[in-house]
Order: C-alpha cells, then structure tokens, then sequence
C-alpha cells in the first residue's frame, strides 16, 4: 500500500525543484541589478511570493487527496479506510470475498477458498481478472504474496477472537477490517461489508432481490411436514449440514425447509455432524440434498450403492459443494431458483 507518508514525501519532492519561472525572475533581478537594485529585488519577491502560493495550493491539493478517508467500526474495532480503495485484499475466498464481489468490488488479491479448491462459479463470473493467490487458509496466508499486491484496504472475517493473531500480523500490511462472521448469518456479512464499502443501499438492494425470488418460490415450496437432510460427502467422511448452524439450511429454511426429527439442530458453533456407516439412517428425510467435493465420485457412488441408504428411500440430488457450501447472497439467490426442482 501506498501510505499517506509516500504520498506527502512524493509533494515534498515536487515543491522542492523551482520551476523554471522562478530562476527567469531571478535572472530578471540580475539584468536590473546593477541599474536598478531596487527594481531587482521588487522582481525577486513577486515572483517568490507567487512561487510560495503556487507550490501551497498544489501542496495542499495533494494533501486533502491523500486524507481522503473514512474511519469505519468493525470487529476489532475502529480502522481508517480509503474512501475509495483500488487494490482490496481478502482473506476469506467464499463467505466474505463473495459479498465483496457481489457489491461490485474487483479484489486484486484473495485466498482460495481451502474445503473446496475454487471460488464458487457465481464469483467467477463477476470476477474480471484473477486475483493473485495470497494462501488457502486464514491460518496459512502468504504474507510477503500479500504484501507484494500492494493492497490499500484488507478485508477478513472471524468468528469471536479467532482471527485476532492475524489481524495483528496484516494490519501493518495495509488498513484491515474485520467482518464478524457465522455461516448461517451472511446477511450480516453482507451488511457488514457493505458499511465498509459505504454501499449499504445496494446490499439492501442485493437482499430485496433475494427476498423476492423466496416469495416468487413459495408456490414450490415443500408440502406441510416434509423434509429435507442436506448431507456433504467428502472423501474420507459423511456429515449432513444442521438446520440452525449452516449456510445451505439458513437460505432452505427461508423456503420452508426443515430437518428431519432425529438430527441435531445445530448453532453458530455445530454446523455439520458426522455419520457413522451404521447409523446412515439418521439422514431419512423425504428428500436428500447430497454436496459432492471434487474427486469423491467413487465415495457418493458407495453411499448410493449401500443397502442403508437406498432403504431410506428418500428423493436424491446430488450438487456439488463448491457451488453451494457456503457463500452469501449469490450462492443463496442460486440455491433458491435450484432447490425450487426438489421434490420433483
């Protein structure tokens, strides 16, 4: 980043070289010099005086351009901000680089998102380059890649106290703020985002228009008592995504949506719990969503084939994860116009 300092230094530098009509004043006062001295040094303060008043206004026309900021509140506390940044970082390559997108801002710098390898499709479309890759975690950011990009405004996130170690390391980097951050709170996010950009009525637009498909839904919207299991497959593992704690149920929920009895409803702190291959049956609902990683074809194609599972015989859709996972206000605008095909 460029700081304030670089900047005054850059005036500082300007104003000392004279222009070149100041040394012709100086030679007007050497040719009167010696006929008239008084005439000379009447021609040198003119033209120090204008000199002096030029260089004032450019110096002071550089400064207020370089103090155009604005202190904003966030998790951490208070931060002075450009106005309005060129070269935004973010340390968060799904939930809150997504809401940043969403309100038009092109980061030149971002972390990959690291539990599913890839921007959502939603944030790929909106992107107009691709920004330089400064890590896949919060906790595994490249600092000096960070530092290269030359941001002027960071944004991160962090649930509680979380994030403060980091906070403390990028801070010096470049103005840093903190979104306060929940999987099932991205309208939060969204507004919180927004009040950083000093855009809150285009988030307020953003959500209006997410509220609106919701109502243009309802005449799909699932039948009185049904439900619904959301189950990620991973790998190595099998876990379905709580009702109260996760990104995908918080936009289901909007559309009528609700978890079968046996599971755990979850919170901000459970957003997923994991299924033993004895215990598939927990999943029984009257539709299931599965969220698919990449690579883990054969893993879902097990599940599918397992007695357990195909006894529960629920209606299967099968989505990718990295579409629908998490996110913010895009991802949840796609996932009602796709979950508007469940039941089918």
């Amino acid at each position: 980043m460029k700081s304030a300092g670089t900047q005054d230094g850059e005036s500082a530098s300007r104003n000392v070289a004279a222009p070149s009509w100041i040394a012709a004043g100086y030679a007007a006062s050497m040719k009167f010099g010696g006929r008239g001295g008084r005439l000379g040094v009447a021609v040198v303060a003119f033209v120090v005086a204008a000199a002096v008043t030029a260089c004032s206004a450019d110096a002071s026309s550089t400064d207020e351009n370089s103090g155009d900021v604005r202190t904003v509140q966030h998790a951490f506390g208070e931060t002075s901000i450009p106005v309005n940044p060129q070269r935004v970082a973010v340390l968060d390559g799904d939930r809150t680089m997504e809401a940043v997108v969403a309100l038009g801002v092109q980061p030149v710098a971002a972390v990959k998102p690291p539990l599913t390898g890839d921007y959502a499709p939603v944030v790929r479309a909106r992107l107009a380059a691709e920004p330089v890759d400064i890590g896949s975690a919060d906790s595994d950011i490249d600092i000096e890649a960070l530092t290269a990009a030359e941001p002027d405004l960071i944004v991160m996130r962090t649930t509680g106290e979380d994030n403060r170690e980091l906070f403390d390391r990028v801070a010096p980097i470049a103005p840093t703020v903190v979104v306060d951050y929940t999987p099932a709170s991205w309208q939060s996010t969204l507004e919180q985002v927004a009040d950083v950009f000093d855009q809150r009525a285009e988030a307020e637009n953003l959500l209006a228009d997410y509220r609106r498909t919701v109502d243009e839904s309802q005449g799909r919207a699932p039948g009185e008592g049904s439900t619904l299991t959301v189950a990620r497959v991973r790998a190595d593992s099998l876990r379905y995504m709580t009702q109260d704690g996760s990104f995908p149920y918080s936009v289901l929920a909007d559309l009528g949506y609700r978890a079968p009895a046996q599971q755990d409803r979850g919170s901000d702190e459970v957003q997923t719990v994991d299924v033993s291959p004895e215990l598939i049956d927990v999943l029984d609902a009257d539709d299931i969503v599965l969220l698919s990683d990449a690579g883990t074809e054969d893993a879902v194609a097990q599940l599918r084939q397992n007695p357990l599972f195909t006894g529960l015989g629920a209606r299967v859709t099968e989505l990718p994860s990295k579409d629908y996972l998490f996110g913010n206000v895009l991802t949840a605008q796609a996932l009602v116009e796709t979950a508007s095909e469940l039941g089918g």
